[in-house]
């Protein structure tokens, strides 16, 4: 009979183990190339919570600090005894972290009578799935996100020589995505006065990329290679061709942010006679920690010992733009 009754410090011993496996640890690596990109790259400062957060409130509320450079203007000279004017100034918003989403499971002491799996194995193993289902979840909203806030193509478009803008998509046909294309991007980038661009690519250039970097080392294929890393890029085939099918997006890394929070810390404490919560980081996600509930109960003739996951976040589009129809995200598709 395995034992039941948990042991912290054997479940984090089993949480690691089960994660340095190479081979067992396949099922827990999530899709979350689009999301894990942008946390990495993003720029928004954080400030410190603000009144009424902490363990014993019900919501989180964090202010955020965004980087400003809409104007850098030279002007006439002046008397050389006059005194600057320009200002800088500390522009902030305030933002409630919610509960984005949860997962959990519950384990029986029944059935430990007959398993012969330690007990902190199999919760170790049920925790690694759950985190992955929310670390997925996570990165198919920050597709869904992008898509509700993608900007107007005015600011280029006119000079493009492929595409039409379709209420906020640049629908570009299917054979013209191809290494041709890369160009018109990087004027697009340019023109939209992006200062830290990155694309989130699906499968619309999957294959030519993939196939420029096989022949990258060949006289002829070079070029193509080239063209191809004259920006950042992230490719996320499997969460876009679900999320966000055909589209392509370019976006600038200050325009969006990705901020989480947490009523617990990462020592477990107690807070009713069988009810523990901590917080837990996500395995996936870069700076991601989902607060863990843990309860001991008696259900359905047995004891129970349940697990609940919960992450506390938002998905904030810079509220300081210089231009409202810029967000810093705009949106291809291939038709």
């Amino acid at each position: 009979m395995a034992a039941f009754n948990l042991s912290l410090p054997k479940l984090q011993i089993a949480l690691n183990r089960a994660w340095v496996d190479s081979m067992y640890n396949t099922q827990f690596i999530a899709n979350v190339a689009a999301l894990r990109a942008q946390m990495q790259r993003q720029n928004v400062q954080l400030g410190k919570g603000i009144t009424g957060t902490g363990k014993n409130a019900k919501q989180i509320t964090q202010t955020i600090f965004w980087p400003v450079a809409c104007t850098n203007e030279t002007t006439a000279c002046t008397d050389e005894c006059l005194v600057a004017t320009e200002v800088a100034t500390d522009d902030s918003q305030d933002i409630v972290l919610s509960c984005l989403r949860e997962a959990g499971f519950v384990e029986s002491e029944k059935r430990f009578r007959v398993s012969p799996l330690a007990y902190e194995d199999v919760v170790a193993h049920q925790m690694l799935l759950k985190m992955k289902a929310l670390d997925e979840y996570l990165n198919t909203q920050y597709i869904a996100f992008l898509e509700a806030n993608k900007g107007d193509h005015d600011v280029y478009g006119a000079t493009l020589t492929v595409g039409a803008d379709n209420a906020g998509d640049w629908e570009i046909p299917s054979t013209d995505w191809n290494v041709a294309l890369i160009p018109e991007f990087l004027l697009a980038m340019e023109l939209a006065k992006f200062s830290n661009p990155y694309i989130l690519d699906g499968t619309n250039f999957f294959t030519q990329k993939a196939t420029a970097m096989a022949y990258s080392a060949n006289a002829d294929g070079k070029g193509e290679n080239n063209l191809f890393n004259q920006y950042d890029w992230v490719q996320d085939a499997r969460s876009m061709v679900t999320a966000a099918p055909n589209k392509t997006y370019l976006i600038n890394t200050n325009a969006v942010a990705f901020i989480t929070g947490n009523f617990w810390d990462i020592t477990p404490v107690t807070r009713a006679a069988t009810h523990k919560v901590w917080k837990v980081a996500s395995k996936n996600l870069p700076g991601v920690y989902y607060d863990v509930h843990y309860q001991e109960s008696c259900s359905s003739n047995d004891f129970v010992e349940s697990w609940k996951f919960r992450v506390n976040g938002v998905f904030a589009l810079n509220p300081l733009a210089c231009d409202e129809t810029n967000t810093g995200i705009f949106a291809f598709e291939k038709v």
